[in-house]
């Protein structure tokens, strides 16, 4: 965008001197919001100087670690989850399938009945085969995963902070048949643990809930407090997390679904990296709960699971499930030699040769390529080449001439079933090609959970928690610190830098 500022003269000589400038950065770097500052003096007639400052994402979060913050946040969720149960769509909505509220992020319309059903079945089923006992759900919602599970546990205990949401669920109690007497509602925020005692529950369900925290800080008091009350041998299901690696890759594949066909890409590139930055729903990467565990002395053991389902959409694409696992006996992993994806020639027909003439134990593959994001990672690839000049419908063009690469995760699970095969994926590299690893266990009739696997993963160590997920709002953010440097230049600078102007960048301009 053209400067509305008159053209000046390059001759005019400015009144901002290098080592003038150079005072004022130093200024700002003493500042906790600032990990870099550069400033520069554009218009030396008006006496204007503009200091480009990289944030410290870190000080970012901050804003939102304060009591009245986090209330904020929290209350216009809670409105917004009563609001969906007080119109047509919950009203006319079957009893024990409530979805009223599940829309799809690319048509803004609700996800279709047959991919919520499997999505639920399948969770479900994970859940099942911890053989649970004695349950809490934080943020049970609507009773998806409740009207399920209860019957066959001794006690179940659900917690959600909408009452118009609770109000939904304990209607539905009233009709469906069955015994609910172990179960309890109690309406409180999920970081509210008053009256749970230490190691009261086998399994802690934590599931789709996680993106509507209001903090870093909020979710680390959730899961300590679920590590409180976890039992030995106990662990926390925690199901539908947004990946941060494949963030970015997301926004890609939404805003190019969403394009006009005209729209040239470097104004898509725009678009998504805008995206990005306004997320207003925690974004977390695997990595996140490798690192608690590691530092919480209850967990023994963190599974980083690539979800199930057939139905393409953004639960299947770009959310996984995590499980903690605070085991009673001494945490024995089982080392198994890893095998390149790649080294398989003709990939999936060689698996399929391995596991039916040479019926291993157990075979761990690593690095097999994710078919399910196979045409967002070639967008995401075209959409941010510099050189790039096409339009988006080029580019949809060029996507459906592209040939299907990888391996989508559910036909490993088919192969696996046909030869008598458990199988489990992970995401605990992290990787943002969205890529998993694989083990193949021989079915064991008296064992039906996973093994504990030594897993290829990102290593964690000596990073912090908030490292590993996004900065919330991060635009309004910016805004918010961009007006406390121009404040803290008007109370800490020399007069002449006192109107200065604050722009927040990722980077450092190469040049002025």
């Amino acid at each position: 965008m053209e400067s509305e500022v008159p053209t000046v003269s390059s001759q005019v000589e400015s009144p901002f001197s290098p080592p003038l400038l150079a005072v004022l950065e130093a200024l700002l770097r003493q500042h906790p919001g600032v990990s870099a500052a550069k400033a520069s003096s554009h218009h030396p007639q008006l006496g204007q100087v503009t200091v480009h400052v990289v944030p410290n994402d870190e000080y970012l979060a901050s804003f939102l670690k304060g009591d009245a913050e986090e209330r904020k946040r929290l209350q216009t969720w809670r409105k917004t989850f009563d609001l969906t149960q007080l119109g047509k769509e919950a009203a006319s909505a079957e009893v024990g399938f409530n979805i009223a509220g599940w829309n799809s992020s690319y048509a803004r319309q609700p996800i279709p009945e047959p991919a919520m059903r499997e999505w639920v079945a399948h969770t479900v089923a994970e859940i099942l085969s911890f053989a649970p006992q004695e349950i809490l759900e934080i943020g049970c919602g609507t009773g998806l995963l409740l009207l399920r599970i209860a019957s066959q546990c001794k006690r179940y205990t659900a917690t959600d902070f909408a009452p118009a949401v609770l109000g939904k669920l304990r209607q539905q109690l009233e009709v469906m048949p069955g015994s609910w007497e172990g179960v309890s509602l109690l309406e409180r925020a999920a970081d509210d643990f008053t009256g749970m005692a230490e190691d009261s529950f086998d399994t802690v369900v934590i599931n789709s809930v996680l993106h509507y925290f209001p903090s870093v800080s909020y979710l680390i008091r959730v899961l300590e407090g679920a590590a409180r009350v976890l039992k030995p041998g106990g662990r926390i299901f925690i199901g539908d997390v947004r990946s941060l690696p494949l963030l970015k890759a997301y926004c890609a594949s939404v805003e190019l679904y969403q394009a006009e066909g005209d729209v040239p890409l470097n104004e898509l590139r725009e678009r998504v990296t805008r995206r990005r930055k306004l997320q207003d729903q925690l974004v977390i990467s695997p990595a996140f709960f490798l690192a608690f565990g590691e530092r919480n002395a209850k967990i023994s053991d963190v599974e980083i699971r690539v979800k199930r389902g057939r139905h393409d959409n953004e639960l299947t694409r770009y959310r996984y499930n995590a499980v903690l696992h605070a085991r009673s006996e001494p945490n024995n992993k089982t080392t198994v030699p890893w095998m390149e994806w790649t080294n398989l020639q003709h990939g999936r027909a060689d698996l399929q040769r391995v596991l039916r003439e040479e019926q291993p134990e157990t075979l761990a593959i690593r690095g097999i390529p994710n078919a399910r994001l196979n045409q967002d990672l070639f967008a995401l690839k075209r959409i941010f080449d510099p050189h790039a000049s096409a339009t988006v419908a080029d580019l949809q063009a060029d996507l459906l001439a592209q040939q299907p690469n990888g391996i989508h995760p559910e036909f490993l699970h088919d192969d696996g079933d046909l030869a008598g095969y458990r199988v489990d994926l992970s995401w605990a590299r992290c990787p943002e090609d969205g890529s998993y690893d694989a083990v193949f266990s021989r079915k064991n009739p008296n064992h039906q959970q996973s093994i504990a696997v030594d897993w290829p993963q990102l290593s964690t160590a000596g990073a912090d928690l908030w490292t590993y997920v996004n900065v919330l709002g991060a635009n309004s953010l910016r805004q918010r610190l961009a007006r406390e440097l121009e404040t803290f230049c008007q109370q800490q600078a020399p007069p002449e830098f006192q109107s200065c102007s604050i722009q927040l960048v990722d980077s450092l301009p190469a040049t002025d």
